[in-house]
């Protein structure tokens, strides 16, 4: 497969110095990525005093994503021209700019879509070349276990930043808590600069730095990118809706409705933070195994978890509870390895096209999901409607695993797999 080309940098494994760059760049990202869900620790209290809506505590949480979504069109193509660490410098600047800025001066919800909107451009700008770097660093045999470092950093930052800016909430107002751990993730800014300016990346001379939709011609980065969106398509599903599925089965089982919402919060969140570890965990299984067999094998192992929740409500709660678990963790694992898998089947001279475009097309997914999940649950109502719910993500897996599958194929017959 076409990667990134190999330069005087490149590490033949995970280990040794690389070992210690990587982590310590990861570390960076977590660092950076702290107030992350700040803005969800804080939303009660924030609805309150800005005396938003639901529609509006939606709307200014979803301009995060519209940043990350759109800047990845023009940003991340950038790079094919300017390099990754420029970007990667500036980025991280706006990210701690805007994070601060959020709490010290949003009265209206004007300002704080315009703060939050250049936030997820700051992420966007950090994660998606900091994977690019990561990829040039490590040879293909020891890649997916690096970039799944990587990647397992950022999942790891969303639960950091909810825990750490709720413990500081129960003493402080969440203004000063959300500007603490803004002011934390600065920390991060030296020491990224230090990392990032030990790797090559010379852009190459023939890139116009602008995003090129042709890079979807391409059967395998079509493959990868459809697989990509899937599992986001899942994960954002099961995030929003797992909570809502276990208190169901709670309050049928006949736990008040307030101890049950506790419960399912409960072993959700410990489903989903198991879950992070997922990505590192994936990478490494696709060093040994291939990226598609080892993406397939995960998706199938979803797709199952997918079809068989909804048909054990009647079964012992902790034997549904390490469904939730395996279940969260499968819709995790395979992320490193599409982020991988791209870097190896792109054109190296329009990588940043390709990346932008799997970044764009796959946040889709993740916008997706919820909502389909839900409209799912709406019209089919009724004593089936998880099962019919779910099943559509068992289905949606399922086509992900014959496009890479196909993937697998065309890597073979060039002599390329």
């Amino acid at each position: 497969m076409a990667s990134e080309p190999q330069g005087k940098d490149a590490e033949r494994g995970a280990g040794g110095p690389g070992l210690v760059w990587l982590v310590l760049l990861s570390l960076s990202l977590f660092v950076l990525l702290l107030p992350i869900a700040s803005y969800v620790a804080a939303l009660s209290a924030i609805k309150d005093e800005l005396g938003l809506n639901n529609a509006g505590a939606g709307a200014l949480f979803s301009a995060y994503l519209a940043g990350y979504a759109a800047s990845a069109l023009f940003l991340v193509p950038l790079s094919d021209r300017l390099g990754p660490k420029r970007i990667m410098y500036v980025s991280a600047v706006l990210s701690v700019a805007a994070h601060l800025l959020f709490p010290l001066t949003t009265h209206d919800v004007v300002v704080g879509v315009v703060l939050r909107a250049i936030a997820g451009v700051g992420f966007l700008g950090v994660y998606i070349p900091g994977l690019r770097l990561v990829a040039r660093r490590f040879e293909r045999n020891g890649r997916g276990s690096a970039m799944g470092l990587f990647v397992t950093a950022q999942y790891a930052s969303h639960s950091g930043s909810l825990a750490l800016t709720g413990w500081l909430m129960a003493t402080m107002e969440w203004r000063d808590a959300y500007t603490l751990v803004a002011g934390l993730s600065a920390v991060s800014l030296p020491l990224i600069f230090l990392l990032v300016r030990s790797v090559s990346d010379t852009p190459p001379e023939v890139s116009r730095g602008r995003l090129d939709p042709t890079v979807l011609k391409s059967e395998p980065v079509q493959f990868v990118i459809l697989g990509y969106t899937v599992h986001a398509l899942n994960l954002y599903a099961l995030r929003v809706w797992l909570p809502v599925f276990l208190t169901t089965i709670l309050v049928a089982r006949g736990v008040s409705e307030g101890n049950a919402i506790v419960t399912a919060a409960e072993v959700g969140g410990l489903a989903l933070a198991f879950g992070a570890v997922g990505p590192v965990m994936g990478g490494a299984v696709s060093d040994r195994l291939g990226r598609t067999t080892a993406a397939s094998l995960i998706l199938g192992l979803s797709a199952v978890c997918a079809v068989g929740l909804a048909w054990i409500g009647h079964w012992p709660w902790g034997l549904i509870v390490v469904v939730c678990v395996v279940f969260a963790w499968a819709a995790s694992a395979d992320s490193a390895i599409y982020q991988t898998g791209i870097t190896e089947v792109a054109d190296p001279r329009r990588l940043g096209s390709t990346m932008a475009l799997q970044a764009s097309l796959g946040l889709l997914g993740g916008v997706i999901g919820p909502v389909l999940f839900g409209g799912i649950l709406d019209v089919a109502g009724g004593e089936y409607r998880w099962v019919f719910a779910f099943s559509t993500l068992g289905v949606l897996a399922a086509i992900a695993i014959v496009g890479l599958r196909r993937v697998g194929v065309l890597a073979y017959s060039r002599g390329r797999g």
